[in-house]
């Protein structure tokens, strides 16, 4: 079915089985998930801070139908944490995140002037208000409900019942007589309160409206009752009442009503022949797309990549356990994580997260994954457990390294790129103790894998005091200008004493994708004078390819 094809259906939470029918009716209909609840602990003075995503679809104002499952599942749409959520000042006994994805939803449906069919299966109502806040900062306050409209907003009393009849009257016949055949196991959970302009299709014992149809400017709103099989009500619906409807026909231009015009039957053999190609063509796109689908899910689970993704996004023993697969891969040996020998009622305490033996030392890893930036007293920690160490064991020597995650609820570029104070550098140096973060260690990774450090290199940078430079072998270039046509970059180097450029070192460049290169080095000018080697100065590098968006430049020595 082309992605074109009228009507453009989107069917928001609700259950496969609809979707299947309505594809193998021939409609163009795609099928996303909402958010539902979660409960928790209610405690009074503990604030409570949810990221939110949904997978509302960005194109849903294009769409000519749009039908919604007011259910609310036990279930979040997994988050990136990317600042954006809701914050509760007390921790409350249940998050409902339905209403704010309606919400969405009928915000972007509402934001054009185009006709559209909304369709609501009011099996449940709830709303909510949430506190918005984005990056740490508190936003305005949103109320929102399951059945959320702008400007016309549904007006309901919670009831239930099963008791629903067809209501009376010529109007919307069609549309009732529909409906009629799917009410014996039907339910619902409201009554609504009727507008002058409301077509009323079905009311409960009481004669109150359980489901109508709403105009609004261009769009029509259907509230139904909970229906068993909506799959077989909404392909009769789409099929055979509203293709024929006076108002809302024009929206199934392409119905199944007409479906034997594409029969071979009665088209041309040029129609038919180009029929076929486009199948064929659509199949083959459709196994190398799965086929490149399954290529990317090998490369995307694959250990070092689930492990890379860990470090920067993960916090307790997650993380331990990637920053510990990060020290195998360097080649340390004898790596032990203490806490699994801790005996709690034993009165054992944690100490260090990671220990590596190595024969010149025992190097102590405090790894902590946090959403902000680390206090002094998170520095500091790690030396006070070496202390212990020492003056448990005066034989051997050791050292402390406090690794963090920070700011892991926003993307990696925008956290602070130093999440270490000068005060606090400066307090790990005088107590000779190392400190570095997750992100640097995702870097040094990639360094690596590019050539450009080396795996024993970083293992003697977690001697360091300080804050860890693990690019201490690597001169920094400042970029000067690009000449595409030659392939040269003119970088400034700096004297710096014993470093010369050579024909035999490499440049190493990150672009702006935090991606890193290496370049071989072919020819070097300064003044358009060529040089075999050169220790200062704007020099013409000429190098084997140029990068798109070069962003940091470094000279690697050979």
């Amino acid at each position: 079915m082309p992605e074109s094809s009228k009507p453009l259906i989107y069917l928001l939470n609700l259950e496969n089985t609809v979707q299947d029918v309505l594809s193998a009716k021939k409609f163009n209909v795609h099928s996303k998930k909402m958010n539902g609840y979660k409960r928790y602990n209610f405690t009074y003075n503990l604030a409570l801070q949810i990221p939110y995503r949904n997978e509302i679809p960005l194109d849903i104002h294009e769409a000519e139908v749009v039908v919604i499952d007011t259910t609310s599942k036990n279930y979040f749409i997994p988050s990136p944490n990317n600042g954006f959520g809701f914050y509760y000042k007390d921790t409350p006994y249940l998050v409902d995140l339905l209403p704010m994805d309606v919400m969405f939803a009928s915000q972007n449906i509402f934001s054009t002037n185009r006709k559209q069919l909304l369709i609501f299966f009011a099996s449940e109502y709830t709303s909510a208000t949430y506190r918005a806040v984005s990056d740490g900062q508190l936003g305005q306050t949103i109320e929102a409900d399951s059945l959320w409209i702008p400007h016309s907003q549904f007006s309901v009393i919670n009831r239930a019942g099963r008791r629903i009849h067809i209501s009376q009257g010529e109007f919307e016949k069609e549309i009732k007589t529909c409906l009629g055949k799917y009410l014996a196991e039907a339910s619902y959970s409201l009554v609504i309160r009727r507008f002058v302009n409301d077509n009323v299709l079905a009311v409960d014992d009481s004669n109150e409206p359980v489901s109508v149809l709403r105009r609004i400017g261009e769009k029509y709103v259907m509230v139904l009752p909970d229906i068993k099989n909506k799959d077989e009500f909404l392909c009769e619906l789409f099929s055979k009442v509203l293709p024929e409807h006076k108002d809302l026909g024009s929206l199934f231009p392409e119905n199944d009503n007409f479906s034997w015009t594409h029969d071979f039957s009665y088209i041309s053999i040029e129609e038919r022949n180009k029929i076929l190609a486009i199948e064929e063509e659509l199949k083959s796109h459709e196994e190398k797309l799965a086929s490149l689908k399954e290529e990317y899910e090998s490369v995307h689970n694959k250990e070092e990549n689930v492990k890379l993704r860990n470090i920067l996004k993960e916090t307790d023993d997650e993380l331990v356990f990637s920053v510990a697969w990060f020290f195998d891969y360097l080649g340390f040996q004898n790596i032990e994580t203490p806490d699994d020998e801790v005996v709690v009622d034993e009165g054992d305490v944690f100490e260090e997260d990671l220990r590596v033996i190595t024969d010149e030392m025992t190097l102590l890893f405090e790894v902590k994954g946090i959403g902000g930036t680390s206090t002094d007293a998170n520095c500091a920690q790690i030396s006070k457990i070496v202390n212990r160490r020492r003056k448990a064991d005066r034989t051997k020597l050791y050292h402390g390294v406090y690794i963090v995650n920070h700011q892991r609820y926003k993307a990696p570029k925008e956290r602070e790129r130093i999440p270490f104070n000068e005060r606090q550098i400066e307090d790990a140096e005088i107590a000779n103790r190392g400190m570095t973060f997750t992100y640097e260690l995702f870097h040094v990774y990639h360094m690596i894998e590019a050539g450009i450090l080396t795996k024993e290199a970083v293992r003697e940078a977690f001697k360091q005091e300080g804050l860890i430079n693990f690019r201490e072998s690597l001169c920094s270039l400042t970029f000067n200008h690009c000449y595409k046509k030659p392939i040269v970059y003119s970088l400034i180097m700096e004297q710096q004493e014993g470093i010369v450029m050579t024909r035999n070192d490499k440049i190493a460049i990150q672009d702006n994708e935090e991606h890193w290169h290496l370049l071989t080095i072919e020819g070097l000018q300064i003044d358009s004078v060529d040089y075999e080697e050169v220790s200062n100065g704007t020099i013409g590098i000429k190098v084997d390819r140029l990068v798109p968006g070069a962003r940091d430049f470094y000279l690697v020595k050979a």
